[in-house]
């Protein structure tokens, strides 16, 4: 991968995105530590495929519970589309305290929990994030970097 400074990003910006989008990352280094890589965002979804929702449906007397093993929140209501809205909610207060708060997107939690939170990031409405979250699992999926996160 071919590795710039910070200082040579800025000056070759327009290069660095043509290469990202010609699916050649480029990882990005500061001087005082820290880097980052620009990737083209179809890479970027892709790496995250594997990274599959599998909520958890409860019914009961009057009240429906879904739970997100994968983010540890829950979405509760009368019916199954108020569970739903409710569980959309708990995810965009999640995005928020984790765009919001450094000690929070540092936490080990929440650093085991990026993957997914970064597939809900990048979607647009919340018709996709249902659609996202109640996707059925794709066959033949790698499982080892999804072991590894949990």
């Amino acid at each position: 991968m071919h590795e710039i400074s910070a200082s040579q990003a800025r000056n070759q910006f327009a290069d660095i995105y043509e290469a990202a989008l010609a699916h050649l990352p480029t990882s990005i280094k500061r001087r005082r530590g820290g880097s980052a890589v620009m990737v083209d965002g179809g890479d970027f979804d892709a790496l995250l495929q594997a990274f599959e929702f599998s909520p958890e449906v409860f019914f009961e007397q009057g009240a429906v519970s879904i739970w997100l093993p994968e983010l540890k929140i829950w979405g509760r209501g009368k019916t199954f589309a108020e569970a739903q809205a409710d569980l959309l909610d708990e995810v965009d207060e999640l995005i928020a305290l984790i765009e919001s708060d450094r000690v929070m997107r540092a936490a080990a939690e929440t650093v085991r929990q990026l993957p997914w939170i970064y597939r809900l990031m990048r979607t647009s409405s919340d018709e996709d994030r249902m659609a996202l979250l109640f996707a059925p699992p794709q066959a033949n999926q790698p499982s080892v970097a999804l072991d590894r996160m949990r």
